[in-house]
């Protein structure tokens, strides 16, 4: 692993621990797992309904499998279900989440 993505990782591991909170994650296969995320309830605005999305960062070594869409989070007991991923290279990842119904 090269100095910068070892940066990076140490990084992200910082953020989540300096401003992350425990959410559930509940995979669509396998087991749940608490973890550490942050979270951005209103990132931004859509063109479609429902008009505002949240975001939640994540380190992908928390997660018990890879995350896939579809995929739900608990967050302060609301339900929130992942539409959108956007991993990176060193090893975190965006969530693109909206509350089920």
């Amino acid at each position: 692993m090269s100095g910068w993505h070892a940066a990076v990782k140490d990084l992200d591991a910082a953020v989540v621990q300096t401003f992350g909170r425990e959410v559930l994650y509940l995979p669509e296969v396998g087991g749940q797992a608490a973890i550490s995320a942050v979270f951005q309830p209103a990132r931004e605005a859509e063109d479609a309904s429902p008009g505002v999305y949240a975001v939640l960062f994540v380190r992908l070594a928390d997660l018990p499998a890879a995350p896939a869409r579809g995929d739900e989070v608990e967050i302060g007991g609301v339900r929130h279900k992942v539409f959108d991923i956007e991993a990176d290279a060193e090893g975190g990842a965006v969530l693109k989440v909206r509350k089920t119904a």
